[in-house]
């Protein structure tokens, strides 16, 4: 069975021509990875496109498949009848860890018990559908269509407005208003959380990004907490109140590793309890605990019959005849259906690869509804590709096409009645673990951006004093170098190595570029920034992410040996900036941003105080320290106001003195100061916290009172011999130590102390 192309697609297809087809390849692909060491899965343009006929006919099966596995939970949950007939295989049913219990009896709130099922099927050789995997535990799919349905609409504009299809955020819509309507509770609006904790970056870009669409926030188990058979959030600094319940759990976590109470010890931990507030009534968790067991293979095998007794109809979706983990290899198993796609060999020719869909079925207000279109994945021997799966609407109909998949587009005239009557009160406004990351998130922005700057001026030195005969540009290259060790301290670095060995030079800068494994590298700061943004897709604009991709594809770049370092450099710095005005362009003034403020300025006044330490925190002869302090003034952005200040040559004094009490310059330490104040007056606290205050209040009083002349006198007068800044800046940086710790230790969870993702070096 081959899925065809409708005329217009093809020709549209052909208009792109072969650029237009790999840009299109290549435009989602980047965008579901987080970390630089994680291949992205690639992208195929060409879609699986369904006919409304045939499109019929799998909805309804997979409907009619929905109902029938929602009644089997119902019952083996409860009066358990089946279990008692000849047709469902009772031993392996409770013989499987899947099937829990002691989650029996719990009650359900809306008219289905499951919120969602994912099927893989594919077209046998006689055309009938076959269903490969039901997926009841934790379904999924719903984020990673929407994303390559959108990369394809804007690489490929053309093939995607001259088709009439089945739009997909009118069906979301809908869902998200089933939801909220089902979550009410005693009458009042009712708040439902998306639970997740999935290390693999493509299942949480596609959790994230249904979070997103089902308009709920993302918290992870020790986000939750339970007592008197109700659950509640953890929020930032204070204990919850009884406003902070939650009435429906969206969880995308196995079931099995929810509750350590009742469902034993699990590697998360779980939240102790989470079963008897279920049981109470007063949550509802979705999919239903215990719906893995849906997936047994020999359940899977007697769905024929268990739909003729429980529905009293023939099942329009057969499962497949062999082993369902592998159908197109199993002995005896029908060849899999083909669509055209790209040859993965190269070239821009169309070949038939086999493929099996992804598609997801939702409980909304009248039932069950399939999400009309979903992923489809190459099944061959070559790598596997992505592709999206439209569905057709017939020639003489426009009912679903008319709604444009893009953020100006909600489908009100469908929805809009249901939302308006849901009546939401306001989310929390952060949960500790969601504040944790939007405060690591400014930090290692911050983090990124002071290193790439950094590196690029020492380069830029490095090349220049490289070229100099005499003492003073030896010594001020030794101080660069070295101070590039300090502030990112990656030792012992250039500690260890002859600044006139250009060769070890420059293999220390290379490493400090692209060495993942190294704390304090640039590519190990950019890792943890992307894996740190990714757990705030449902928070920050979508505008994040072309940065991200770019930044992303730069340090890769970097690590080749003919890669122009400088420009590299520059584009990584440009990045920052870019990511910076998208966050501040889309980011509500509220709690979160708040946090992500609060860590751009703990870092960039540790930086600045690690970089004034370790160049200017040694007096060396006039001629060293010009370069030095001129490599400063390029670090710290601040040639034009220091030029329009002073009307001088640089001097180590004047820029000391700018960089320290000018409250007017974005990169001064007078600067940060200011902004950590207000921020801190913002931070929701019954009282104002001392541990808070005080770090604050000593830095404040400390860099007040620095004189640029007295910190920059030697203290004897040997060259090279420490300055009075040494002693000070190190004192002025233990102080944000203590502000840096005090703010984890109030706003956020205990293991989020000290992040996972980096070193902290305040």
């Amino acid at each position: 069975m081959t899925f065809a192309i409708p005329t217009s697609p093809a020709r549209a297809l052909d208009a792109l021509g072969p650029a237009g087809r790999r840009r299109a390849a290549a435009s989602a692909s980047s965008l579901f990875a987080s970390d630089v060491s994680v291949p992205s899965p690639a992208l195929d343009p060409v879609p699986v496109v369904l006919g409304p006929e045939e499109w019929e006919e799998l909805s309804a099966g997979l409907v009619q498949r929905a109902r029938l596995l929602d009644a089997l939970h119902a019952d083996l949950y409860g009066p358990r009848t089946v279990l008692s007939s000849d047709v469902a295989p009772a031993a392996a049913l409770l013989a499987d860890p899947a099937y829990l219990r002691t989650a029996t009896s719990i009650p359900s709130r809306g008219g289905t018990r499951l919120l969602a099922l994912g099927c893989t099927v594919q077209r046998a050789a006689d055309g009938g559908w076959q269903v490969l995997a039901d997926h009841t535990d934790v379904p999924d799919g719903a984020g990673v269509a929407l994303e390559l349905r959108r990369a394809l609409s804007r690489s490929a504009p053309e093939l995607y407005s001259s088709t009439a299809l089945r739009r997909l955020h009118p069906f979301m819509d809908g869902m998200r208003a089933a939801l909220h309507q089902r979550s009410r509770a005693d009458g009042r609006a009712g708040r439902a959380v998306v639970l997740t904790d999935s290390t693999d970056p493509l299942r949480a870009f596609d959790h994230h990004w249904i979070a997103n669409l089902l308009g709920a926030p993302v918290v992870s188990v020790t986000d939750l907490r339970t007592g008197s058979g109700s659950l509640s959030l953890r929020l930032p600094g204070a204990d919850p109140d009884p406003g902070d319940g939650i009435d429906a759990l969206v969880r995308l976590v196995p079931s099995a590793l929810l509750d350590p109470l009742d469902l034993g010890p699990t590697p998360l931990g779980g939240v102790t309890g989470l079963v008897e507030a279920a049981r109470c009534g007063d949550v509802e968790v979705l999919n239903p605990l215990g719906a893995g067991i849906l997936e047994n293979p020999a359940l899977a095998r007697a769905l024929p019959d268990l739909c003729r007794q429980l529905l009293h109809e023939d099942l329009l979706l057969r499962p497949a005849e062999d082993d369902p983990a592998d159908p197109a290899t199993a002995p005896g198993a029908a060849p899999p259906s083909t669509a055209p796609s790209l040859d993965p060999a190269g070239g821009d020719a169309l070949v038939e690869r086999p493929v099996r869909l992804q598609l997801l079925v939702m409980a909304g207000a009248d039932g069950f509804e399939v999400m009309p279109g979903g992923v489809a994945r190459t099944a061959d021997a070559s790598p596997e590709t992505l592709k999206d799966v439209w569905v057709a609407v017939p020639p003489s109909s426009s009912a679903g096409a008319e709604t444009h998949d893009g953020a100006g587009t909600t489908g009100a005239s469908r929805t809009g009645g249901a939302d308006a009557v849901t009546g939401l009160s306001p989310y929390p406004a952060m949960t500790r673990s969601v504040g944790s990351d939007l405060f690591w998130f400014g930090r290692y922005l911050e983090r990124v951006d002071s290193t790439a700057r950094l590196l690029r001026t020492v380069l830029d030195s490095t090349n220049d004093l490289s070229a100099e005969t005499g003492r003073a540009p030896h010594t001020a290259l030794a101080v660069l170098l070295e101070a590039t060790t300090d502030v990112t301290t990656t030792f012992p670095g250039f500690h260890t190595i002859d600044v006139h060995d250009t060769g070890a030079v420059r293999d220390e800068i290379r490493s400090l570029l692209h060495d993942t494994g190294r704390p304090g590298s640039l590519a190990q700061s950019f890792a943890a920034l992307a894996h740190t943004t990714r757990g705030l897709r449902d928070l920050v604009s979508d505008s994040v992410w072309p940065s991200i991709s770019r930044m992303r594809g730069r340090i890769r770049a970097l690590g080749g040996a003919d890669e122009p370092l400088e420009q590299g450099l520059t584009d990584m710095v440009d990045g920052c900036l870019a990511l910076s005005g998208a966050v501040a362009d889309s980011m509500p003034r509220d709690l979160g941003w708040d946090l992500t403020e609060t860590g751009r300025r703990i870092e960039r006044t540790s930086a600045l105080l690690a970089l004034l330490k370790a160049a200017l925190g040694g007096r060396r002869s006039a001629a060293a320290e010009a370069r030095v302090t001129a490599a400063v003034v390029a670090i710290t952005e601040s040639g034009a106001t220091y030029r329009r200040t002073y009307h001088a040559a640089v001097q180590p004094e004047l820029l000391l003195e700018l960089l320290i009490g000018d409250a007017t310059l974005p990169r001064s330490l007078a600067f940060q100061l200011d902004r950590l104040g207000a921020v801190l007056d913002r931070l929701p606290e019954r009282t104002p916290a001392v541990e808070l205050r005080a770090p604050l209040t000593a830095l404040r009083s400390r860099v007040g009172a620095w004189q640029p002349r007295e910190l920059l006198t030697p203290r004897d007068e040997e060259p090279g011999s420490p300055t009075g800044l040494v002693a000070e800046a190190g004192a002025a940086m233990e102080s944000v130590r203590e502000l840096s710790t005090a703010l984890e230790n109030r706003f956020f969870r205990a293991s989020e102390s000290t992040s996972p993702w980096g070193f902290d070096d305040v």
